[in-house]
């Protein structure tokens, strides 16, 4: 990934998200009472996977099995679960429409390959570490690189649908299999993402619950053990875990949330 010599772009980009409120159609804000996508209106690519558009149905029972790590999720129990107590960078309303989350504003560069996404302030993991750029770098590198310490051995079925490969995964002429080319800090509320290749449902694909963000700290610390007790559950999500227990789990709503906070607890048994 070679992103240094495209800082004049990010210092473009960053003008322009400044300039949002003077008319430009590719940025959204939490705010707007109508927010539009932030996908430019000029792409032409076709998307290269299908995106879903409905919610996933909160369970009343999950599998005991359940490992709550969307990242490395195969099942819709953990899915569902996981979006409760995590969130992603993007929502979708319900037309599939991008909407603010994490990241609260976005820009997309003339040919489609830089996304300068703005982030929350004031955000906190349910451990108590600030949500940032860093968090996000973090996320975003341990699913693509599998040399990345935090990689594990896992195969990561959502990354592999949806982002097609990983870093140094070549097709049959040398070109890369993935169209994400890297993700850069700008400063501590801003990242840059960098596509080799145009991605028109760049945005709904960051909607999708595999791609929540987790807390770094709490990824280095339980390790493999991540997401298989409350003590290894740190999210920025409208719940947090309570309990993990031989009756199932209990999820309390998160103080802290951003977000319109739930009016009442949850248990979900086990199957």
């Amino acid at each position: 990934m070679k992103l240094a010599w495209r800082f004049p772009v990010i210092t473009v980009l960053l003008a322009s998200a400044v300039l949002a409120g003077c008319g430009t159609t590719n940025t959204a804000t939490a705010t707007a009472p109508a927010v539009p996508s932030a996908q430019a209106a000029t792409a032409t690519a076709a998307p290269t996977v299908a995106i879903p558009l409905a919610p996933l149905t909160v369970p009343q029972t999950v599998s005991r099995t359940i490992q709550l790590d969307p990242a490395i999720a195969q099942d819709n129990d953990t899915l569902a679960v996981s979006g409760l107590v995590y969130d992603t960078l993007v929502g979708l309303d319900a037309s599939g429409n991008p909407q603010p989350a994490l990241a609260l504003t976005w820009t997309v560069s003339d040919d489609q390959l830089d996304y300068i996404l703005t982030l929350r302030q004031g955000v906190s993991f349910s451990s108590g570490s600030a949500f940032n750029a860093d968090a996000v770098l973090t996320n975003f590198n341990r699913w693509f690189d599998p040399a990345n310490a935090l990689h594990g051995s896992a195969t990561y079925p959502g990354w592999s649908k949806y982002f097609l490969g990983f870093k140094g995964d070549k097709d049959a002429q040398g070109a890369a299999v993935s169209f994400f080319d890297g993700i850069e800090k700008v400063d501590e509320h801003t990242v840059l993402i960098h596509l080799n290749r145009p991605e028109p449902q760049l945005l709904q694909i960051l909607a999708q619950p595999y791609f929540a963000i987790l807390d770094p700290a709490m990824m280095t610390s339980a390790g493999a053990k991540l997401g298989t007790s409350a003590k290894t559950v740190s999210g920025t999500g409208a719940y947090r875990l309570t309990d993990w227990v031989d009756a199932g789990l209990d999820l309390a709503p998160n103080a802290a949330y951003w977000g319109k906070l739930p009016s009442a607890s949850l248990h979900l048994g086990w199957k």
